[in-house]
């Protein structure tokens, strides 16, 4: 398992530039850290980026700083995406075996490591993991507190505290009210000793938060306001994402796959235990609860705002595993490997398509969205490749019969599927996704010119992020005073910013894919 963990891990972590999204957009409070030394509030090219708390980049800079000889900074960087995964599996599976006994650890973690939401966003530049090891710390604490109660307060009030600094006020909202429940739904929990337990976690939450913002009070004065004013704006409850109600919950279904069936059999055989209160359930369900209602109610939907519902799932389906009937059992066992089997033949069926122009359907598809993709070698990644495939067809066989063959095997397929696609696709991925070339250009493009700052107009948090690290090129709001002698546009095929064409000038053009995805940036000078 620890092999499996660590391939998992590392895998399509490093050897890649950043890719546009989530992995460049949080790439670029790390940038501002080792440039300009901006630990307490998170910045993106120079203005300060209130979406997260500075925890993740915390550790993503310093982990760059670290391996700054041997490792590119965005390399070294995403190397805190495998650390906080790591200690979110490792804690989800303490809790599991405080909670359940040992034989759930392994169980906890390698359901985790098979959840087909987690694998894509293990492997990029994601605050949101850091979260999820807070929570995960939280339960493992919850879950000895009437045996061990004062450790169980430290390690509760710690992960509190460490949500808080990864997520802001989502992250208390999915601890806290786990700590000030847990006394009146637990009848286990309301002795003296997990009274006071739940006031010391508490009281370290607060001090965890409290001393972050009081440095940021100190050294930004106004900030910690505005930074209230966004967080209560982000977890206010609306209504907007249950307009698109079959997009979440179909959503919800693959990302959280194959969790919610095996913890929804695990609340079904043990249902008459949540009467006695007993924690066991208890506390993972109000887990699950407060995060699928975060999800459903908050935010928008998107598939990195949906993983704070796995760990607690991850621990009812620890629960629930084990009592399979062998009919299920089994049928989760084949289930699993028919599905990887199946998709690692779409992926060989994409890479033809890509390479070899067959089947001429799906060719022409691949090449509208990467037009211009270069021709290159695929001796290597092939044999690579069918190396991997002859193992994720026949390591699930050699797999020892037992209650967790399922558990097993899906991990396994699922990490063995993630190898095969980093090797033969991760060319493909780097280019449509690759937002350096631009910026190169654009460097070029300026070259020689006379300006005193660049408008923009469309860029948003990942463009700006991308044109800071790999040119150091920042710009200026569209509606801000200045007079700037140049405008930066950018835009999609189906939403382009609206610009003055008597004010300006167009001086250069980059166009990024093609289709219904294709993006454009302009550069523009004042008449």
């Amino acid at each position: 398992m620890v092999v499996l963990l660590a391939i998992y891990l590392l895998v399509g972590t490093t050897g890649h530039l950043p890719w546009r999204g989530d992995d460049l957009t949080h790439l670029g409070p790390i940038h501002a850290i080792l440039t300009r030394g901006s630990w307490l509030l998170p910045e993106i090219a120079g203005e300060i980026y209130r979406e997260n708390p500075p925890l993740y980049y915390w550790l993503g800079a310093s982990l760059a700083k670290l391996f700054g000889g041997l490792l590119p900074v965005h390399d070294a960087a995403r190397l805190a995406s495998s650390i906080f995964t790591a200690a979110t599996l490792y804690w989800t599976g303490l809790a599991a075996r405080r909670m359940y006994g040992p034989g759930s650890f392994a169980p906890a973690i390698l359901l985790g490591l098979g959840a087909l939401g987690l694998v894509v966003h293990a492997h990029e530049t994601q605050p949101i993991l850091a979260q999820l090891a807070g929570m995960a710390l939280c339960y493992a604490g919850l879950a000895e507190q009437t045996e061990r109660p004062w450790r169980a307060a430290l390690q509760t009030g710690a992960g509190s505290g460490i949500a808080f600094l990864a997520g802001g006020l989502s992250g208390l909202l999915l601890t806290t009210p786990l700590i000030l429940l847990s006394p009146a739904l637990c009848p286990s929990h309301r002795c003296r000793n997990g009274i006071l337990g739940t006031l010391l976690s508490l009281a370290i939450t607060v001090t965890i938060a409290g001393i972050w913002l009081s440095a940021v009070a100190l050294n930004h004065p106004g900030e910690v306001s505005l930074w209230w004013r966004d967080e209560y704006i982000s977890v206010r409850p609306h209504l907007a994402n249950l307009t698109a109600f079959n997009k979440l919950i179909q959503l919800l279904g693959w990302f959280s796959w194959p969790l919610w069936p095996i913890a929804g059999w695990a609340v079904w055989r043990n249902r008459q235990q949540l009467r006695l209160g007993n924690p066991q359930l208890t506390l993972p369900i109000l887990a699950s609860t407060l995060a699928i209602l975060l999800t459903a109610l908050t935010g928008s939907v998107r598939p990195a705002n949906m993983l704070p519902i796995l760990p607690p799932l991850c621990l009812l389906a620890a629960f629930g595993v084990e009592s399979l009937r062998r009919g299920a059992a089994n049928a989760f066992d084949w289930f699993g490997a028919m599905t990887f089997i199946f998709f690692g033949l779409l992926v060989w069926l994409g890479w033809s398509a890509l390479h070899f122009g067959w089947p001429p359907g799906l060719a022409r598809q691949v090449s509208r969205i990467a037009p211009d993709f270069p021709e290159e070698s695929v001796i290597g990644g092939a044999m690579i490749g069918f190396i991997l495939s002859i193992a994720l067809v026949a390591l699930p066989i050699l797999t020892r019969r037992g209650p967790m063959r399922g558990a097993t095997n899906w991990a396994l397929g699922l990490t063995l599927l993630w190898c095969l696609a980093v090797t033969l696709w991760q060319p493909w991925f780097a280019y449509t996704k690759n937002y350096q070339p631009v910026a190169s250009e654009l460097v070029k493009a300026l070259d020689g010119r006379t300006y005193n700052c660049i408008k923009r107009a469309g860029l948003g948090d990942t463009q700006r992020a991308a044109l800071d690290y790999f040119s150091d090129i920042r710009t200026v709001h569209y509606r801000s005073e200045e007079q700037c002698d140049l405008l930066l546009t950018y835009g999609t095929a189906s939403n382009s910013p609206n610009i003055a064409k008597d004010e300006w000038r167009p001086i250069w053009q980059r166009r990024l894919g093609g289709g219904r995805k294709m993006e454009t940036f302009r550069l523009y000078q004042r008449n």
